[in-house]
């Protein structure tokens, strides 16, 4: 079986390459996703509620609220990173199961390197100036809370220097799919 970590820091292009590999019939699955569908279950409400009180309203998660406390205190972070990656973890399980080949899981830099010793990886790299760019024009972000992911996933990416393949994103689309196909021919 065939199965991929596509991973790299912010505004690399994880999600573009991602739709790359869909085109060439690669089963993707992104844990973001995954994390906002377990945002949405009763018990996981009710552990964030426990290690974040003020995140949850009316009895559901305020994403927003919640994305912008874990980035701006590194100790909710690795609590929040603790509880609810382990979840993820087991909803990839469930996926391997249902898919013969040909699997990327999508997952962000993250302190928890486990996942990445069980399949193969691919990093996905920019140049810092074009990811800021990247992720200054999406709307939830403002500019303290990008420096500060910046910095901790600068201080935790070990994924760049321990990967099976990279992907070079600091030009266009049509190169960007050129190197997913060389590597489509290496796997």
């Amino acid at each position: 079986m065939s199965i991929y970590i596509l991973t790299g820091q912010i505004g690399a292009g994880k999600s573009e390459a991602q739709k790359i590999f869909q085109n060439f019939n690669y089963s993707c699955f992104c844990a973001d996703n995954i994390v906002r569908d377990l945002y949405k279950k009763n018990n996981i409400i009710k552990n964030i509620q426990k290690i974040i009180p003020e995140s949850v309203k009316d009895g559901e998660i305020d994403i927003s609220l919640l994305r912008k406390i874990i980035f701006t205190d590194y100790t909710v972070l690795n609590k929040v990173e603790d509880y609810i990656q382990p979840h993820v973890f087991k909803e990839f399980q469930k996926i391997e199961q249902l898919y013969n080949d040909k699997i990327i899981f999508t997952v962000p830099i993250i302190k928890n390197f486990e996942i990445f010793k069980k399949y193969k990886v691919i990093y996905i790299f920019s140049r810092e100036e074009i990811r800021r760019k990247r992720v200054e024009s999406r709307n939830y972000y403002n500019k303290k809370m990008i420096d500060n992911i910046f910095e901790y996933q600068k201080t935790i990416d070990i994924y760049e220097k321990n990967c099976d393949f990279k992907i070079d994103n600091n030009s266009t689309l049509e190169n960007l799919t050129r190197e997913i196909l060389t590597i489509i021919n290496k796997i």
